[in-house]
């Protein structure tokens, strides 16, 4: 599992961090995907605004378990990444999950805390590295990078029923939307994506602050790290939900950004023609 996890988290941190694809890499994706394009920055900045406004409807509960997938894939791979042996991830009917990881002899509290706090850091970091690849001119590529590792964690990690049924259900309609849907729907979605993941993680993270509150001794990821380092659980679940936010609104920044002067005219003509509809008699 080193191996995989590598090649999951290599390519995510990667594009996170801001580093440039190399021609090389650029000329074989082009080969295997030659139909990939940079989408407008409209279609970005658009596109991640509708994933934040559906997260904040009810219907995120439809793709509520995405997030919950990859907060487990964050504790999995990292520790797979860091010499710990992943075993299997359960996703409850609850949006609950678990990873669990055989971890070596020599784990040591900074390895253990890493893996700890990968897990509400992932969707954050996957919707920033996916803004990025939108950006290089990669959406599709990142599409199918991205169904590829829901397919690695259905193979190697998922076991519990009702986490196969819902992660099999997502792969088996990205295989299909990537056969039957057009080339421009999928990379549009990217973004969308993005945007959900940000605000979805975000809210995990307020949520784990609620847990630690009312709930004391769940073992959730900051009370982890809080006996790690002899700490305060509400102080780390703070500093958890603020790294969440950071990440998640720089994602957001660098999608939205390059389109914001369009849409703040939209929303200022917008206001001022319901201003005038008040004021009409």
């Amino acid at each position: 599992m080193w191996l995989v996890s590598m090649l999951v988290v290599v390519p995510v941190l990667y594009l996170a961090t801001g580093q440039p694809i190399t021609p090389e890499i650029a000329n074989w994706l082009g080969n295997f995907l030659p139909n990939d394009s940079t989408i407008s920055d409209q279609s970005v900045a658009l596109g991640c605004i509708s994933g934040i406004a559906l997260a904040g409807s009810p219907l995120h509960l439809i793709g509520r378990y995405l997030p919950t997938v990859v907060h487990e894939l964050g504790h999995a791979f990292t520790a797979g990444v860091l010499g710990g042996r992943p075993r299997h991830i359960t996703i409850s009917l609850d949006t609950s999950g678990w990873a669990y990881f055989h971890p070596p002899e020599s784990w040591g509290r900074v390895r253990a805390t890493l893996v700890s706090i990968a897990g509400y850091l992932a969707p954050p970091i996957a919707a920033l590295a996916a803004v990025m690849a939108v950006q290089a001119g990669f959406p599709q590529s990142w599409f199918l990078f991205s169904t590829g590792v829901l397919a690695i964690a259905i193979v190697f990690l998922v076991r519990n029923i009702w986490g196969f049924v819902w992660t099999a259900a997502i792969v088996a309609g990205c295989y299909f939307s990537v056969r039957y849907l057009p080339a421009n729907l999928i990379a549009n979605s990217v973004p969308v994506i993005a945007g959900y993941l940000s605000v979805e993680g975000f809210r995990d993270a307020r949520n784990q602050q609620k847990i630690i509150k009312w709930s004391t001794g769940s073992g959730c990821d900051a009370e982890c790290i809080a006996r790690y380092w002899r700490l305060k659980p509400v102080l780390v679940g703070r500093i958890h939900t603020l790294l969440v936010a950071v990440i998640g609104s720089i994602a957001l920044k660098l999608a939205i950004e390059p389109y914001w002067a369009e849409i703040y005219e939209w929303g200022e003509e917008i206001i001022s023609n319901r201003t005038i509809d008040r004021l009409l008699p």
